[in-house]
């Protein structure tokens, strides 16, 4: 039976937590990750008819795009609607899951569903995010040792570099130790100054592998008293992006833009405003809230976000950008449907035997 860690694990290598923007909050909500799962509902938000559905379906995770608890709870009131939701999750041992942010900057994420809804071509990314926060991690390995300590440090997340993993560089040399009274060493004799060939295994983990890796690495090493080095390594954040920007196969004039984008988004209140183009063919876009990026799509015929306010469309015409507010719901509702597909791609090349079903029935919180 698979359980809800191996599913996050999956869900982190799509949309690694470190990928998320710092005032976010991702990951785990509710529930045990040992929990046996073998019903996923995925969804845009966790809302009181979203986990009575997955009560209904008798489903033990749920995966949401927007978190469902997003700052700190300083008390667990259960007759609040936010409490009485926690109510229901924990009686009915359901598993919560969001990712947000890292999902719409990941590759195959949110963004990259709304720019293939959209038929966009030559996709690119948008506007540079984040850093990435590395660790190099070394420790000193008797010979005979060195392979079982590299694997353990492997399967617990280390040595991920792309598309390859377990990736490690290793030396040898040698280690020299004398243990006091109170030692008991694998090698050697306590009070006797020992030499041992020994290998030193370096690896490179991201912070959120590096506690896992350790203790990994701790618990596969012979040595009762186990040395090593970890050294943060902050790298630029290559290559991610918030939003996309890419081409309509084919110029279009105005009315067929507009009319493009509302069937292509058929459930969103769809606004247009700053300036009309005659012609419309390189399309900018981000998922959700986007109105802090106008200015970044002055390069761009169009810019389709959501949320946005009167003087940002007033910014949009004095740049001379056409902006499209598809909405917070209407550019982001199509996530359910995303993370599903990819579980199930998952589910069927790791034969969980799971069933994985979006949650069909979420409506924008705004109407007619």
């Amino acid at each position: 039976m698979v359980t809800a860690k191996q599913i996050i694990e999956s869900m982190e290598r799509w949309a690694p937590p470190h990928y998320a923007e710092s005032w976010d909050n991702v990951g785990l909500m509710v529930g045990s990750k040992q929990r046996e799962v073998s019903k996923i509902i995925t969804s845009l938000d966790i809302t009181p008819e979203v986990v009575d559905y997955a009560i209904s379906e008798q489903a033990q995770m749920i995966i949401s795009h927007h978190p469902f608890i997003f700052k700190g709870i300083k008390s667990l009131n259960l007759d609040s609607p936010q409490g009485h939701v926690i109510e229901k999750l924990i009686k009915n041992d359901i598993v919560v899951y969001s990712a947000h942010t890292n999902l719409d900057i990941a590759e195959g994420g949110l963004n990259d569903m709304l720019a293939s809804r959209l038929g966009l071509v030559n996709v690119k990314g948008f506007v540079p995010t984040g850093v990435d926060t590395l660790y190099k991690i070394t420790t000193f390995v008797p010979v005979d040792a060195a392979d079982a300590v590299r694997d353990a440090m492997a399967k617990a997340g280390a040595g991920r570099i792309g598309n390859y993993e377990a990736c490690s560089f290793s030396f040898t040399g040698e280690g020299r130790f004398r243990g006091n009274d109170e030692s008991h060493p694998v090698v050697g004799k306590a009070g006797s100054l020992t030499v041992v060939p020994e290998v030193a295994i370096n690896v490179i983990v991201d912070g959120n592998y590096k506690q896992a890796v350790i203790e990994a690495m701790k618990a596969a090493h012979p040595y009762e008293e186990v040395a090593y080095e970890v050294f943060a390594i902050h790298e630029p954040n290559m290559g991610r992006t918030l939003g996309r920007v890419g081409e309509l196969p084919e110029s279009m004039d105005f009315e067929s833009f507009r009319e493009h984008i509302q069937e292509s988004l058929p459930h969103a209140n769809v606004r247009f405003g700053g300036i009309k183009k005659e012609t419309v063919k390189t399309v900018a876009l981000c998922s959700g809230g986007g109105a802090e990026f106008i200015k970044n799509s002055i390069k761009a015929d169009a810019y389709v976000t959501g949320d946005l306010k009167y003087h940002d469309a007033q910014l949009a015409k004095e740049l001379g950008v056409l902006v499209v507010d598809a909405g917070h719901f209407g550019t982001e509702e199509i996530v359910a449907d995303g993370i599903r597909d990819y579980l199930m791609n998952q589910s069927a090349e790791s034969n969980w035997g799971i069933t994985i079903q979006s949650f069909e029935n979420q409506c924008d919180f705004f109407f007619d």
